[in-house]
């Protein structure tokens, strides 16, 4: 292989990146030996876990206040709907008549009869029409004299 003037700076990362790896798992490997160490995660773990229970009833309370519901609630929800859904299923029939047509839009098309070869023309509106006349507009109405009375006396 032949040497260039100027270093790889891939190999350069990469070769700081294997070095840092190795440095941190030999320092996490020396460390979780350690009784403080490990005290000290147990407890972290604890408040942790505490905090997360704190805030999920926080967040059930407000969602109860604003009258939402909670996750608990909608899973309850989903499955009582499958419960429903499964019984629907076993009491109603199936349903034997053959694939039934695909849903559009438009109504089926019937056949023509032979005798209506084309349909009429629509007619076209006239060219040389009168102008609509202008819509009038509403008189506005008066104004309420109650308060203006009710102004004048305070």
């Amino acid at each position: 292989m032949t040497s260039t003037l100027f270093p790889d700076p891939l190999q350069m990362w990469r070769d700081a990146i294997g070095k840092l790896e190795t440095d941190a798992n030999a320092l996490a490997a020396g460390g979780l030996k350690s009784p403080e160490v490990m005290r000290t995660l147990r407890q972290s773990m604890a408040v942790s876990s505490g905090m997360q229970q704190a805030f999920e009833k926080l967040v059930e309370a407000y969602l109860k206040r604003v009258n939402l519901p909670s996750r608990q609630d909608l899973v309850a929800l989903a499955e009582s709907l499958q419960r429903i859904e499964e019984k629907l299923d076993r009491l109603l029939p199936a349903q034997e008549a053959g694939p039934r047509p695909a849903r559009t839009r438009q109504p089926p098309v019937a056949p023509a009869p032979a005798s209506a070869a084309a349909p009429a023309p629509a007619p076209e509106p006239a060219a040389h029409a009168a102008p609509a006349a202008p819509a009038r507009k509403r008189a506005a109405k008066p104004a309420a004299k109650a308060p203006a009375r009710r102004a004048a006396k305070g």
